[in-house]
C-alpha cells in the first residue's frame, strides 16, 4: 500500500532534502528512521528538492510498504527515531497511483527579511537586509505574476522548461518582518531566491525598480543580482487539487 507523509523541517543542518554522496541530505535521516522502524528499507519520493539550508513546513513525500498502520502510530513512531529539526506531521494511506511530486498542482513559498538585526537564536530562520525600503519594491511584485519564461531567474543547469505560471506575489509586514508568499505552479531551481535576490537588491536601491520587469524581458541571467541566502526561506504548501 502507499502512503502519504507530510513533514516540516528545519533545514540548516542538511545539505538540502535530497540524499546526498558526501553529505547529510534530510531524505536520508528520513529513510534511516523508516528503517529503524520497520527494519527495511523503504525508499521514499519527495514533491520538492528544497536547497541546502531551506527550511520547510509543509513538504510531501510517499511510501510503499506492506505495514498496515494509521497515521498517529506512524507520526509517533517516526518521530521518536527522527532529530527534533525533522518532523512527521501527518501519514495517510492513498492510492498506488499518487506520486508526491508529479501530482502537485502548485507550491507556495515564503521568505522572511528582518526588520532589525538577527540574534544567535533567530539568524537561521531569516535574512536580515539593512536599509531594505519596502516602498521601492510593494508594486513591483506583481511584475512577475503570469506565465513568464523565467530563464533569467534560474542557472537552469538541468534545461528545464522555463516557462512558469505565478499565481501570487503579495507581502505583509509586522513587527519583526516583511513576510514574502510567492505562489505558482512549478519553481525552476533557485528560482525562488534569486527572485528574492533581486527584491533585496532593489529595496537596497542596488538595483533599478524595474529590474524585475528587466530580467523577465532579456531573460538573461547575468543582469540579476545576488541570489538571496537560503535561511529565509520555507516551503510553505503543496498543492494537490
Amino acid at each position: 500500500m502507499r502512503y502519504k507523509a507530510v513533514i516540516s523541517y528545519d533545514g540548516t543542518q542538511y545539505s538540502g532534502y535530497q540524499k546526498q554522496i558526501n553529505q547529510t541530505g534530510i531524505q536520508t535521516v528520513v529513510e534511516k528512521a523508516l528503517r529503524l522502524m520497520t527494519q527495511i528499507n523503504i525508499p521514499t519520493f519527495a514533491a520538492s528538492r528544497t536547497d541546502k539550508g531551506v527550511h520547510a513546513k509543509y513538504q510531501v513525500l510517499h511510501f510503499d510498504t506492506d505495514i498496515n498502520l494509521e497515521s498517529s502510530a506512524w507520526v509517533d513512531a517516526l518521530n521518536k527515531r527522527l532529530p527534533l529539526d525533522i518532523r512527521f506531521l501527518k501519514v495517510t494511506k492513498v492510492k498506488d497511483t499518487f506520486h508526491a511530486r508529479f501530482d502537485a498542482k502548485s507550491k507556495k513559498y515564503v521568505y522572511k527579511i528582518a526588520k532589525k538585526p538577527s540574534t544567535a537564536f533567530t539568524g537561521n530562520y531569516e535574512v536580515y537586509v539593512k536599509n531594505f525600503n519596502i516602498d521601492l519594491v510593494k508594486d513591483e511584485l506583481k511584475t512577475i505574476i503570469g506565465t513568464h519564461d523565467f530563464s533569467g531567474f534560474s542557472p537552469n543547469k538541468e534545461n528545464k522548461p522555463p516557462v512558469k505560471t505565478i499565481y501570487s506575489f503579495d507581502y505583509k509586514s509586522t513587527k519583526t518582518h516583511y513576510i514574502f508568499t510567492i505562489h505558482g505552479n512549478h519553481f525552476l531551481r533557485y528560482m525562488v531566491r534569486i527572485i528574492m535576490g533581486n527584491v533585496i537588491a532593489i529595496g537596497q536601491g542596488k538595483k533599478p525598480k524595474d529590474q524585475l520587469k528587466i530580467l523577465l524581458e532579456t531573460k538573461d541571467r547575468n543582469k540579476s543580482a545576488t541570489t538571496a541566502p537560503a535561511c529565509g526561506l520555507y516551503l510553505s504548501h503543496i498543492y494537490y487539487k
